[in-house]
C-alpha cells in the first residue's frame, strides 16, 4: 500500500453512547467509529479495512484513488452524534450517522462532501457497512472521484501603447524522453546541428536522465522551420537518433524570433523540475513559460484554472460534485516598441559579423524600446553580455575630467605611445595630431586620454563617475540584466587602462545605452522594461548642465568629422565609437567594436564581438544608420 502524505488530519466525533469505546457491555459503536474515521483521515486504508464488514477487494484502491484524485493536502472528518440509547431499551444492532469530509485540495480550495455511514453489530463487534456511497452518496462501484483543472486563455505580453508582442501560431516543441535515449552524445550532436542552443541541450539531457519518462523540451521552432529540419539529410535531421520527441500545437509565440528567444520567451510542456518548483495547480501536461518573461511572469500570465470535482465512469465525468472558478491571467506590459524592435532586427540582419548586441532606449523615460542579440540563443547578450567598452568609456572619463574642472578646450596631445609605470599604451584608431580634450575625443586618441587621466584623476574618481551615471548596480527591470563593472583601478597602469575602456571595466549594451540616454536627456534614469518592476521607482538625478553641453558637442563632432564620420549616420546623430582589444597573444589581439549615442529621443548602444580587426565606427556605423533611418 502506498502511504498518503497529509499536511494534517483531524477526526471530530461526538460519541454520545455510554462508555464510548470503553469496556462496558454490550459493546457500543463509538470506538469502532472513531478508529475507522481516524484511519480514513490519515489514509491508513489497511487499518480502516480492519473495521469493515466484508470489505470488497477494491476497498483500498477505491479509497486511495479518491485521495489521489482529489490531490489531497489535508482532510478533516466530522461525524454527527450517534443516536442516544433510551433507558432500559434493547441495545441497537445497527446505527447510522452523517459524516462530513472536508478536503484541502491541491489548488488551495477547501471542499466538503457529506454521506451516511452505516454500522452493524456482528458477532459482538461493531463493523462498518462500507460501500462507495460511504464516501459520497452518488458514487457507485467502479467509479472514481477526481479533480480536473481547465485553464483559461493565457494573457498576452504587451509592448508600448498596448501593442501585442505575442500571437497564436503553429509551433513544434523539440524535446527529449530519457528512456528512449541510447546515445546521449549523438543526441547532443543531432540537436545542436539542428540549431538547438548548447546550454538548452545540456539542461534537457540532465533532466531526461533524472526523469526518464518526462518530455523535456529543448527548443521551439515554427512549423515551417520544423519541416525544413525534417527534410534535411544527415545530422541536421532532428529524427536522426533515438530519444527526440516532438509536440505540435497552436500556441502563443512572440511576434519576432528575437523576442521569442531573448525577452518574451517561449511556452512548452511542463518539465519535472518546473512541476516541482511551481507545484499545484500545475500537473503533468500543463503548458508553462520556458524562457524569458513567459517563464518569469508565469503565474501572472496563466492565472489559475477553473477546478471541477467530478465522479468519473469509464474515464468520463458523469456527475459534477463541485466547481471552483479560476482566475484569468493578467497581461504583462513592457516598453518594447514593435516598430522599433523590428527596425533594430532588420538593421542587425545586415551585419557582416554575427555576434552583435544592441539596445535602444527612450531617453526621456528610460524605457527600453528594442533589444537585439545575434546569434539567437537563450542567452540575452544585449542585457547580460559583459564587454570591455573601449573608447566609449571616454564619455565617462571625460565626465570625470569635467568634474575636476577641465573643459573641452583643455590642452591635450596625442603621441603614438605613452608609458605608465613601465606599461606602454598605443592608439587604436590613428595618431592624428590634437591640441584639446575635445579633439582627442573626436579622434578617439588613447594616449591623450591616458595622459589627462593619470595627471588629473584618482581611483576614487572612477567610482564617483559611475555613481554620477547611476551605474554599478544590479538592474531590476523584469528580466536578468547586467549594466557595468566599474571598480576603483589599482595603480597608475590600472587607472590608465580603465580611462580608455581597456582595463577591468566592462559594459553591456544595456548599460552603455543607459549612459547615452543620460547624455541625451540630461537626466540619469534607471532602464525600464516591465511595467511595475522595481526599477520603475528608482529616483532620477540630473547631470550638471555644463557636463551635458560639453559631451553633446563632442559627440556631434565625432559624427561630423571624427571616428564615426562617413558611415551614413543621419543628421542629428550624436555618437562615440569604441574599439577594445583583448586576447593573450599580443600579435593577434581580437577586437570588440562599439558605437553608442542618440538621435532625437532614442539613445542606443551596439557592440560587435570579434570584428575581425575592424574598428567600432566602420563595423557598427552602417548598422545604426539603417536603424535610425528606419525609425525616422
Amino acid at each position: 500500500m502506498r502511504a498518503v502524505a497529509l499536511g494534517c488530519a483531524a477526526v471530530v466525533i461526538a460519541c454520545l453512547l455510554a462508555a464510548c469505546g470503553g469496556s462496558s457491555k454490550p459493546p457500543t459503536p463509538g470506538a469502532t467509529l472513531q478508529g475507522f474515521l481516524t484511519a480514513w483521515s490519515h489514509g491508513d486504508w489497511k487499518a480502516a479495512r480492519a473495521d469493515v464488514a466484508d470489505p470488497p477487494k477494491d476497498f483500498i484502491s477505491v479509497n486511495q484513488g479518491v485521495f489521489t484524485g482529489l490531490g489531497v493536502g489535508s482532510v478533516t472528518i466530522q461525524a454527527a452524534p450517534l443516536p442516544k440509547q433510551k433507558k432500559n431499551a434493547k441495545p441497537p444492532k445497527a446505527v447510522e450517522t452523517k459524516i462530513t469530509q472536508t478536503y484541502r485540495l491541491a489548488n488551495g480550495d477547501s471542499w466538503s462532501m457529506s454521506s451516511t455511514l452505516h454500522m452493524a453489530l456482528q458477532h459482538d463487534r461493531w463493523r462498518i457497512l462500507w460501500t462507495p456511497a460511504t464516501i459520497n452518496p452518488n458514487l457507485q462501484s467502479g467509479e472514481k472521484i477526481a479533480v480536473a483543472g481547465q485553464w483559461g486563455t493565457r494573457a498576452q505580453i504587451l509592448g508600448a501603447g498596448g501593442a501585442k508582442l505575442t500571437h497564436y501560431a503553429d509551433q513544434v516543441v523539440v524535446g527529449l524522453v530519457g528512456q528512449r535515449i541510447k546515445q546521449p552524445a549523438a543526441v547532443r550532436a543531432d540537436l545542436i546541428a539542428a540549431g538547438a542552443p548548447d546550454a538548452a541541450v545540456s539542461k534537457a539531457l540532465t533532466a531526461a536522465k533524472a526523469h526518464p519518462t518526462f518530455f523535456e523540451p529543448v527548443f521551439t521552432v515554427t512549423k515551417a522551420r520544423f519541416h525544413k529540419l525534417e527534410g534535411q539529410p544527415g545530422p541536421k535531421n532532428v529524427y536522426n537518433v533515438p530519444g527526440t520527441q516532438f509536440e505540435s500545437s497552436n500556441r502563443i509565440v512572440a511576434v519576432t524570433q528575437q523576442l521569442s528567444d531573448h525577452l518574451v520567451g517561449t511556452i512548452g510542456p511542463i518539465t519535472a523540475q518546473q512541476l516541482k518548483q511551481l507545484g499545484p495547480p500545475y500537473a503533468v501536461g500543463s503548458l508553462v513559460g520556458q524562457t524569458g518573461l513567459e517563464a518569469s511572469e508565469e503565474r501572472t500570465l496563466a492565472g489559475t484554472p477553473t477546478t471541477r470535482v467530478d465522479i468519473y465512469a469509464n474515464g468520463a465525468p458523469v456527475y459534477r460534485l463541485a466547481t471552483f472558478p479560476g482566475k484569468p491571467g493578467a497581461p504583462v506590459t513592457t516598453s518594447i516598441d514593435p516598430r522599433i524592435q523590428r527596425a533594430a532586427e532588420a538593421a542587425l540582419g545586415t551585419a557582416t559579423h554575427h555576434d552583435v548586441s544592441m539596445v535602444a532606449i527612450r531617453a526621456s523615460t528610460g524605457q527600453v524600446l528594442a533589444a537585439v542579440s545575434d546569434p539567437l540563443s537563450t542567452y540575452n547578450t544585449a542585457f547580460e553580455g559583459a564587454y570591455p567598452p573601449g573608447s566609449t568609456m571616454k564619455v565617462l572619463t571625460s565626465s570625470a575630467l569635467f568634474q575636476k574642472g577641465l573643459s573641452p578646450s583643455s590642452p591635450a596631445t596625442c603621441p603614438p605611445t605613452i608609458t605608465v609605470d613601465g606599461e606602454v599604451f598605443h592608439n587604436a584608431e590613428g595618431d592624428a595630431p590634437v591640441s584639446t580634450l575635445s579633439a582627442a575625443f573626436t579622434e578617439s586618441c588613447n594616449t591623450a586620454f591616458i595622459g589627462l587621466a593619470t595627471h588629473n584623476l584618482s581611483a576614487a574618481d572612477y567610482t564617483a563617475v559611475a555613481k554620477l551615471y547611476g551605474l554599478q548596480r544590479t538592474p531590476h527591470l523584469g528580466v536578468p540584466a547586467f549594466m557595468d563593472n566599474i571598480i576603483a583601478p589599482t595603480g597608475k597602469t590600472g587607472l590608465a587602462a580603465d580611462a580608455i575602456g581597456q582595463g577591468n571595466v566592462t559594459f553591456s549594451a544595456l548599460g552603455m545605452a543607459t549612459v547615452a540616454a543620460a547624455v541625451d536627456s540630461g537626466v540619469v534614469r534607471a532602464p525600464r522594461l516591465v511595467a511595475g518592476a522595481p526599477d520603475d521607482s528608482v529616483p532620477t538625478s540630473t547631470l550638471p548642465a555644463s557636463l551635458v553641453s560639453n559631451l553633446r558637442q563632442m559627440m556631434a563632432n565625432v559624427v561630423a568629422s571624427g571616428t564615426a564620420a562617413g558611415q551614413g549616420l543621419p543628421a542629428g546623430t550624436y555618437a562615440k565609437t569604441g574599439t577594445a582589444e583583448y586576447g593573450t597573444n599580443a600579435n593577434d589581439l581580437k577586437i570588440d567594436g562599439w558605437l553608442m549615442g542618440y538621435r532625437g529621443d532614442v539613445a542606443f548602444a551596439i557592440v560587435t564581438h570579434d570584428t575581425g580587426g575592424i574598428d567600432g565606427g566602420p563595423v557598427n556605423g552602417p548598422i545604426i544608420a539603417k536603424f535610425l533611418d528606419a525609425i525616422g
